[in-house]
């Protein structure tokens, strides 16, 4: 189950999680994601959370509901640095490497295991028209599951909504919640928070 992740983690394509275990306020998260080409608006419900050092997932910010056991998590990974290692392969005699832009499925997979413990879940993707207009994204989809892994501690559902603009970067919002019968209207408020330039 861990084998293409690990993959992805040696070549450098998904950040190893950093030990970190503090509140990321949104002014922080806003300056961080400015220059990658993301922009973000925090939902009036919605207030800081602690981002919490786990193997599974790393993210930059996490909010939750003020008034409901909701929360959403942000993860971030610019391509930008990718595609210069990758023209930089292409001329170095025996290096091989796949083009930063045609990894979507492969992360948006690894992540989805690493999630459910092997378990998997079918990622449903988005129509092209409609994540470009929503977005501006080129790519993405989601996945819902049960949660079996440290990164989902404290709750049993988990919806990951993948996104990628080609040559800007790969973003992976994860919704948590403990109430399967509510998890859709939760995660309607912040659905289109974070969003590409």
């Amino acid at each position: 189950m861990r084998i293409l992740l690990i993959m992805l983690l040696l070549s450098g394509l998904l950040p190893i999680a950093r030990a970190q275990s503090h509140v990321v306020s949104a002014k922080e998260f806003i300056n961080m994601i400015d220059s990658m080409g993301l922009k973000f608006e925090m939902p009036g419900n919605y207030q800081e959370s602690a981002v919490i050092e786990n193997d599974d997932l790393f993210y930059s910010f996490a909010m939750k509901h003020k008034n409901s056991d909701f929360e959403v998590r942000y993860s971030i990974f610019p391509i930008k640095q990718k595609l210069a290692e990758y023209e930089l392969c292409k001329v170095t005699p025996g290096c091989a490497m796949v083009h930063p832009n045609n990894l979507f499925q492969a992360i948006a997979q690894a992540n989805v295991l690493n999630m459910t413990a092997g378990k998997g879940a079918s990622i449903g993707p988005f129509p092209k028209d409609a994540v470009k207009a929503e977005f501006n994204a080129d790519v993405g989809g989601s996945a819902f599951f049960e949660f079996n892994c440290d990164f989902g501690k404290g709750y049993k559902y988990g919806q990951m909504v993948v996104l990628q603009k080609n040559a800007v970067a790969e973003v992976i919002i994860t919704f948590m919640s403990n109430d399967k019968s509510k998890h859709s209207e939760l995660m309607f408020e912040a659905f289109h928070s974070l969003t590409f330039k």
